[in-house]
């Protein structure tokens, strides 16, 4: 494998002058092992920036070399990961050590601006793979800014000049909508996102709204958090507020457990009483995997195809595309009936769905 070029780094001492401090100052603020002032640390960033600075290990100084790394920086959505997000994590690796990088991964609940500044300008990763995209992300910001390759999985409101591999959320709950329509439901629920700062929340939650002015439903819709407890209790809202519900839609695995819950515990039977569809499955459900439809958002695929993009940035290879809309998948379990004159009438195949 071809090395990236390198080009000759300005020194420590160097960023130390720009930013009237000392090398000691600028270590510090890099490590984050001792206190700096936050106007100092600003100021040292700011010089890092302008003179391109990026420090490297002792290792990467020895060889000459770039370090053949790739942070997968990944929020998590609650303090549990849950099996989505590792069907993400194993497909991006998978990749990665394939192509003989290391693979770092930030994980926590929170990983904002200041934790991917100091990994970027720590020199630990060649590039960048940025997961859980804001509609208004300043981690984008930065990352562009700092001219290090990066990919995201997702969508920014504005991506002109982005690079990116996302599911096509208004593609995937159309897809839920048509197909419960088609089964002759028209009295539907949707627990959707509560977050809609986040980019892929706000297009489901929009593409719900244009699939019901499409088939001339209401809009009725619970918000949840990605947690089993929210969906437990989004679901009591909608058959409270809605009795007439004869279907059901779930934003994520993890909200379904908690509706699945809710509708056991109200004697409401799936499918006997009402028809439902998960946002990918959960080994946690009481129903088996195997009972449930879902729309898969395809962790892997889109996984996978992020950190192939992001490889051929760091070898300078050319992208065939370098924005990915990947079509979701519906796969027909056995939690979709058909309800005609009222009555649920027993598991039937659509055709043409998986």
């Amino acid at each position: 494998m071809t090395p990236r070029k390198t080009k000759p780094r300005p020194t420590i001492n160097e960023v130390a002058q720009r930013a009237g401090v000392a090398k000691t100052t600028v270590s510090h603020a890099i490590s984050g092992k001792r206190p700096v002032a936050p106007a100092t640390r600003e100021r040292v960033f700011a010089a890092m920036h302008e003179l391109q600075y990026s420090p490297s290990p002792i290792a990467r100084r020895l060889a000459g070399s770039p370090s053949h790394a790739i942070a997968l920086v990944f929020p998590l959505a609650s303090p549990t990961i849950a099996d989505v997000e590792v069907r993400y994590i194993a497909s991006i690796g998978a990749v990665v050590n394939q192509h003989g990088y290391t693979f770092l991964t930030l994980t926590a609940p929170e990983v904002n601006v200041d934790d991917i500044r100091q990994i970027v300008y720590s020199g630990l990763v060649d590039g960048v793979l940025l997961m859980r995209i804001q509609q208004k992300d300043e981690r984008v910001k930065l990352l562009k800014e700092t001219d290090i390759p990066f990919v995201m999985i997702g969508r920014t409101r504005d991506n002109k000049g982005l690079t990116f591999v996302d599911l096509n959320g208004e593609a995937a709950i159309g897809l839920a909508v048509d197909y419960l329509v088609e089964l002759g439901h028209h009295a539907l629920g949707f627990i959707c996102p509560q977050d809609l700062n986040f980019a892929f929340a706000q297009r489901i939650v929009k593409g719900f709204e244009k699939s019901c002015d499409k088939h001339q439903l209401p809009c009725n819709m619970a918000p949840a958090v990605w947690s089993a407890d929210a969906g437990y209790r989004a679901m009591l809202v909608l058959l409270e507020q809605h009795p007439e519900m004869t279907a059901a839609i779930a934003w994520s695995e993890v909200v379904t457990v908690g509706a699945v819950s809710a509708l056991r515990d109200m004697g409401r039977k799936i499918p006997d009483d009402i028809s439902f569809i998960s946002f990918d499955r959960s080994e946690h459900l009481h129903l088996a995997s195997s009972d449930l439809t879902v729309i898969d958002t395809r962790p892997e695929a889109v996984g996978a195809q992020a950190a192939q993009m992001l490889i051929s940035l760091l070898k300078d290879e050319p992208l065939e595309r370098t924005q990915v809309l990947m079509p979701p998948l519906l796969i027909n379990g056995k939690s979709t009936v058909r309800h005609v004159n009222g009555q649920h009438v027993g598991y039937t195949k659509v055709p043409g769905i998986h």
